[in-house]
């Protein structure tokens, strides 16, 4: 329908002309501070509009060009070819560098345009500070895709056909994966906009806090949401049978959740008591920082990484971009030292106060720890000439404890009260969690499970687990007690009434969930047996029988499958097909895995060798105790997050 050359030009030339308008949005607002101008402040503010929505159309040319098959452009013809099904088409506009940093960039037009517009009455005087924060921002990544990597770029000729996405991306969660972390990533530079907003107008009091920490949730929950997803695609996908491995890319994806939990965590102080001022500001920085330290590590090759884009000139840039938003982030922070101190101080160790700021104290430590980590071999590297590794069993072994700390605060940080918790406080709220905690230590012990770690997360699980069923139920009992509601809706109204408590509880639950998960994996089990059809092996309570190899050729790969009979004490439950794919394009392997799921454990099957001459192959299998409830957390703590950020039902009749 539409020329190669024409998407070409067009998208191009959208970019060239949504910069000058990111750039009239800097030097328009900055004069108009200066000399009071509400016409031109008004003016840079709809640049921001008009060059967003000529950022969207250039990304609706972009997908046109994957799905009417445009090989001239370059981009393309890398990530795209005739026989790909639609939806990788569609998701291969942020499988490459250039399309990615696109994508980046119309997300945070998207952010930009919805936070300027919302806030255009409630934040007048916050406003004109923040577009030219903005428009940086935008302005950064509109110059490094037209100048640097840009999708638009053309062969002299164009190629038959195109080289096809990745087969490690072609996979459904990587429809959902990849935008559910930019949207965390990128909705972090909302925060930092009032944050630096609020600094250099002065106007540092609660407004911005209160502004700010609707759309720190919105960046968190996406963030939780794409972390997931990211571990998720792991397990199904790598063929490996594990979630998380610490890849470097995989730990920078982290390490903005980290803060920007600690930073929803301490801001109640400063909403409650006007403490933690200084130290909030400063998790809004480097939360910001962090994720933009992300993009950095993806895209510069400093790290080693499967989820790695292609080394290029652009990580300089980026790494500019960071000092610079750092150095001048620092500037004002300290220059507005002393309106950022505390209205109040702490009165007690045993005060909700306390408790997060510990709780913060582990989550910004382990961050600390994942980016050493994570930087280190890089670091030894520059310093010795020796690049020494930093595995998995290190991670797993510093930072469990901290993951314990951080379980057993989820239930602490609710339960105990402001300022100073009194005797009557403690024994009301904490000896129940405490001898529940103990229970379900001794009753994990029972099972002969004596991995400390395993010991340590049954007790957390049996303390927080209390402490929130508590919590729900006082809250449902008064109200029953004063309108006369039935448990349920009780329940459901006083967690929609205040939801950021609730949710929160809700949240904190999923998060118990996920740690049984995690600890489950601490006893995995693995067996492997060569078959032929007809063949059948056994382990523990499970029995299979493997009745031969089939073939599908179909236009993008080659899918061979061993059908195998699953039984479990003796019964069949299902037909099991792991599967080993051939795509033609790139002439690349992957591995299919299947998997039997249960409450107790995964049954997890990979196909590996297979031999032609006789029909045999290689059978890998294993247990992951629990595993399940790690999805099942996860679902409830995006749950909580939902409840969370609805609208304020405080002021209705409920």
């Amino acid at each position: 329908m539409f020329s190669s050359v024409f998407l070409a030009q067009s998208g191009q030339f959208l970019l060239a002309l949504s910069l000058g308008l990111f750039l009239f949005s800097i030097f328009g607002s900055i004069l108009g501070v200066k000399r009071s101008n509400p016409r031109l402040l008004e003016s840079t503010r709809r640049a921001i509009y008009a060059g967003s929505a000529l950022i969207s159309i250039s990304v609706v040319i972009l997908w046109i060009a994957f799905l009417e098959d445009h090989f001239l452009l370059r981009y393309v013809y890398a990530y795209s070819n005739r026989d790909m099904p639609v939806i990788y088409k569609i998701t291969a506009l942020w499988g490459g560098q250039d399309g990615s940093l696109l994508f980046w960039l119309w997300i945070a037009c998207l952010y930009s345009s919805a936070c300027l517009f919302l806030h255009r009455r409630s934040d007048r005087t916050l406003i004109p500070y923040m577009v030219p924060i903005f428009g940086t921002i935008l302005g950064f990544f509109a110059s490094l895709i037209l100048y640097s990597d840009n999708p638009f770029s053309v062969f002299p000729a164009a190629p038959l056909d195109g080289r096809g996405l990745n087969p490690l991306l072609q996979n459904p969660s990587m429809a959902i994966h990849p935008p559910s972390l930019y949207l965390g990533f990128v909705g972090m530079s909302v925060p930092f906009c009032f944050a630096l907003a609020a600094l250099l107008s002065g106007q540092l009091g609660n407004r911005w806090i209160v502004a700010t920490r609707l759309w720190s949730l919105i960046a968190w929950f996406f963030l939780s949401i794409g972390n997931l997803l990211g571990a998720q695609w792991a397990y199904v996908e790598l063929g490996w049978g594990g979630f998380w491995a610490w890849d470097p890319v995989e730990n920078a994806a982290i390490l903005p959740w980290f803060t920007s939990s600690a930073f929803l965590h301490s801001v109640m102080i400063q909403e409650k008591r006007g403490m933690l001022k200084f130290w909030n500001m400063h998790l809004i920085v480097l939360s910001f920082l962090l994720t933009i330290l992300g993009t950095y590590l993806t895209r510069s090759g400093v790290v080693q990484s499967v989820h790695s884009f292609a080394s290029s000139e652009t990580g300089i840039f980026f790494l500019i971009f960071l000092c610079l938003s750092l150095l001048f982030s620092a500037f004002w922070i300290w220059r507005r030292r002393n309106e950022l101190k505390s209205d109040n101080i702490f009165e007690s160790f045993l005060s909700k106060e306390s408790a997060f700021v510990v709780n913060n104290i582990v989550l910004v430590g382990s961050a600390f720890i994942i980016l050493w980590s994570t930087l280190f071999p890089s670091a030894s590297e520059l310093i010795i000439g020796t690049r020494i590794v930093v595995g998995p069993p290190f991670f797993n072994k510093i930072l469990a404890p901290f993951g314990i700390a951080l379980l057993i605060l989820t239930g602490i940080g609710p339960a105990i009260a402001w300022r100073k918790a009194s005797p009557s406080n403690l024994k009301r709220n904490f000896i129940a969690p405490i001898l529940v905690g103990c229970l379900a230590l001794i009753f994990v012990a029972l099972l002969e499970l004596w991995q400390w770690y395993v010991l340590a997360t049954a007790f957390g699980v049996g303390f927080v687990v209390t402490t929130i069923v508590m919590e729900f139920y006082r809250g449902a009992k008064a109200r029953m007690h004063s309108y006369r509601e039935s448990p349920l809706v009780a329940l459901v109204r006083i967690s929609l009434k205040n939801h950021r408590k609730y949710g929160g509880y809700i949240v904190h639950l999923g998060i118990v969930f996920i740690f049984i998960g995690i600890a489950g994996a601490v006893y995995k089990d693995v067996f492997e047996f060569d078959l032929r059809p007809g063949q059948t092996a056994q382990f523990k309570e499970y029995e299979i029988q493997f009745q031969g190899i089939r073939q599908i050729d179909k236009p993008n790969q080659i899918e061979t499958f061993a059908d195998i009979d699953l039984f479990v004490r003796g019964e069949k439950k299902l037909q099991v097909k792991p599967a080993r794919f051939f795509y033609k394009s790139q002439e690349q392997p992957s591995t299919e895995v299947d998997i039997y799921s249960r409450w107790k454990e995964d049954v997890y099957f990979i196909l590996g060798g297979i031999h032609p001459d006789d029909g045999s192959v290689r059978i890998r299998v294993l247990l992951q105790p629990f595993i399940s409830w790690l999805w099942l957390g996860g679902l409830i703590l995006i749950f909580g997050g939902l409840i969370s950020m609805l609208p304020s039902l405080s002021r209705r009749t409920w």
